[in-house]
Order: C-alpha cells, then structure tokens, then sequence
C-alpha cells in the first residue's frame, strides 16, 4: 500500500492533548513568544503539519528509554528552528490507517535520547 495516497488518521493521548494545551502557555509565559496568540499558531502549524506529513516522514524505532509510554513505539521529527525539533512518539495501527500519538518531546528536553 501506498503510504503517500492513503487516508492517515492522526489521534492523541489525553496526557499529549493536556500537554499540547499547557505548551501555548508555557511558550506564552516563557516569553518565547511576545503574543499568546503567537505561541497557540506555533503549535497548531507543528499539529497541522504531524497531520499531514506523518505517513511520509521517516520513521524510526523509538529508544527502550520511550518504551512506558507503549509498545512498537516509533516517532518522528519536526525541525522548527535551527534550535528546536520536535519528537512525535506514536503507535501506528495498519487497520485504519492510525497514528497514535503517545508522546511529545524536544531536543531541549530529550534530544540526548533519540541521537
């Protein structure tokens, strides 16, 4: 099957979901950005672009260090700067075309991991 002409799904965890809330205010906070509203583009251009790029991005086996969030765990990298790539760890299910999202990370975080 072709992975690039295919109906991909892309889902959340709950604990991904609150974590994708509570990073437009930490971007806000921290002032990395100077506007709110700037922080909730940042993050919803990086969700827009998981969801559509995910199938086509190279996957990679993700470390043993990621296994507590699930198994066959895979992720996948977003650069959005020349500072700062995001980490995308997801369970894939062939039946529906499904990537499950089961955490997200950075370079900042836990680049030393993924290397």
């Amino acid at each position: 099957m072709n992975r690039r002409s295919t109906v991909v799904k892309v889902t959340y965890t709950r604990s991904v979901k609150q974590y994708l809330r509570d990073l437009i205010k930490t971007l806000y906070d921290k002032e990395y950005f100077s506007y709110e509203e700037t922080s909730v583009k940042y993050v919803t251009s990086l969700l827009l672009e998981v969801k559509t790029t995910i199938h086509v991005r190279q996957r990679k086996k993700a470390p043993a260090y990621f296994s507590r969030y699930g198994k066959n765990l895979y992720y996948v990298c977003y650069p959005k700067s020349k500072r700062t790539t995001w980490y995308f760890f997801f369970t894939y299910h062939p039946e529906g075309n499904v990537y499950l999202i089961r955490y997200v990370s950075n370079n900042h975080v836990e680049g030393h991991w993924v290397r």
